[in-house]
C-alpha cells in the first residue's frame, strides 16, 4: 500500500478543492499517470501517480484539502484492497448506514427545539454525539451574526488580499511616472499585425521593450533576500497582471528578451482566454522577476499597482490620450500619449535608478524602429 499525499501546489493557501478523480475508485492504474485535478486559489493542477496499481480514495471530489495530506492509497492488487477497506471498518461504522446522523441527548434536542436550531444544523457540527454544550455554541453563534451577512470573498480574491497585504506591510514602495509619445510604437504594432497575423498591441510591446532593459537594469529584476542581500535574475521573465472577471491572474512570459513580437501577442492572447476560464498551469504563474501592469480601460491616466512580495519593480501604462500641440511651424497635430509608471521597492531601487530604467523605456517606444 503507497499513500499517494498532496504535494503544496501554492506556498499562499492552506487548503486546496480536490475537483475530480480521472480514476475511479477502485480503477486500476497502469503507471505515471493523471490521477486528480486539484484547484489552487490560483490554478488547475494534474496529480499524478508514481506507479502502477490500483486506487483508493480517500478525499471525494469537491472536497477542501490540505499540503501533505493522503489523499488516496495504491494497492498491489485488488485483493489486497479488499483486505484493507475489511479490516478499516470498524463495528461502529458497520453499524451505522450511510447518511446516519448524530446521537442527539434529550435535553440537546428539547434545547434546539426551543431555540429553532434545525436537524441540518445539527448534522453539520459533525459529531457524533450533540450535546448541550454543542447548542449552545450553535444559538451564540447565530446570536453574534450580523443580520445581513455580507458578500463572501472568493479563495481567489483572499488569496489577492493576502499579497496585497503583505506588499503594503513589507515594501517601501515609491513611484515615479513618465509622459510617452507612443504615435510610432502604435502604427509599428498595427504593421507587425498585419504582417504577422497577432494582435500586437501597446502592451505587448511594452513587454519586449522592459525585457530588452534586464542587462542595463538588473536591479530591477533582483530579489532581495532575508539577509538583506540582492539576488540578481540571469533572464527577464516578465509578469503580467490580468483579470477577465474571474480574478486577478499574474502570468509570466518567460524570456520575453528573446520572443518576437508576435510570439508575445500570442502568448498574451491565450493568457486571456484562461484568465476568462480560470485555467491556468501553477507553472504559467510563476517565476517573474519584474511585473507589468497594464491598466489600458479607456480614460485610466494613471495607475499604482503594488510591488509583488519577492520582486522590486512593477511597471504600468495607461490608456492613450490624444492632445493636440503645436510642431515647429506652429502648425496643431494631434499626438497619442500615455503614461507610464514604475513603483519600485526603495530598499533597492533609488529614485536615479528608476528614472534611468523610465528614460529608456520612453525613447526605445518613442522610436521603436529596433522592435520590428
Amino acid at each position: 500500500m503507497i499513500g499517494i499525499e498532496l504535494p503544496t501546489l501554492n506556498t499562499n493557501d492552506s487548503s486546496y478543492t480536490l475537483v475530480e478523480w480521472l480514476v475511479p475508485d477502485g480503477g486500476s492504474i497502469e503507471g505515471e499517470e493523471p490521477l486528480a485535478v486539484v484547484e489552487t486559489s490560483k490554478a488547475s493542477e494534474e496529480i499524478e501517480s508514481s506507479g502502477p496499481g490500483i486506487l483508493h480514495v480517500l478525499v471525494g471530489g469537491g472536497q477542501e484539502c490540505r499540503p501533505g495530506q493522503t489523499i488516496a492509497y495504491l494497492f498491489e492488487s485488488a485483493e489486497e484492497r479488499d483486505s484493507y477497506r475489511a479490516s478499516a471498518a470498524t463495528p461502529a461504522a458497520a453499524s451505522a448506514p450511510p447518511g446516519a446522523g448524530p446521537s442527539i441527548t434529550n435535553a440537546a434536542r428539547a434545547l434546539a427545539d426551543r431555540h429553532g436550531v434545525s436537524e441540518a444544523e445539527l448534522r453539520g457540527l459533525g459529531r457524533t454525539v450533540v450535546r448541550t454544550a454543542d447548542v449552545e455554541a450553535l444559538v451564540r453563534r447565530a446570536a453574534s451574526a450580523p443580520a445581513s451577512p455580507g458578500r463572501q470573498l472568493s479563495k481567489r480574491q483572499r488569496t489577492v488580499g493576502a499579497v496585497v497585504t503583505e506588499s503594503m506591510r513589507t515594501v517601501p514602495a515609491a513611484a515615479a511616472y513618465a509622459k510617452v509619445d507612443v504615435g510610432q510604437a502604435e502604427e509599428l504594432a498595427r504593421r507587425l499585425s498585419e504582417r504577422t497575423g497577432s494582435f500586437v498591441s501597446l502592451p505587448v510591446l511594452l513587454i519586449k521593450v522592459v525585457a530588452r532593459r534586464h542587462a542595463a537594469h538588473p536591479l530591477m529584476f533582483a530579489a532581495l533576500t532575508d539577509d538583506g542581500a540582492v539576488r540578481e535574475s540571469e533572464r527577464a521573465h516578465v509578469g503580467v497582471t490580468m483579470d477577465a472577471g474571474r480574478g486577478l491572474y499574474t502570468p509570466v512570459v518567460h524570456d520575453a528578451a528573446e520572443l518576437s513580437g508576435d510570439r508575445i501577442a500570442d502568448l498574451l492572447t491565450g493568457f486571456r482566454s484562461k484568465a476568462f476560464r480560470g485555467t491556468f498551469q501553477a507553472a504559467e504563474l510563476a517565476g517573474a522577476n519584474i511585473m507589468v501592469a497594464p491598466h489600458t480601460t479607456e480614460g485610466m491616466v494613471l495607475a499604482t499597482p503594488i510591488v509583488f512580495p519577492g520582486q522590486t519593480c512593477v511597471v504600468s501604462v495607461g490608456a492613450v490620450d490624444d492632445q493636440v500641440l503645436l510642431d515647429a511651424q506652429g502648425t496643431p497635430r494631434t499626438h497619442r500619449f500615455v503614461h507610464l509608471g514604475l513603483v519600485y521597492d526603495h530598499r533597492v531601487v533609488n529614485g536615479r535608478d528608476a528614472m534611468a530604467l523610465l528614460k529608456d523605456v520612453k525613447e526605445e517606444l518613442e522610436a521603436p524602429a529596433a522592435l520590428g
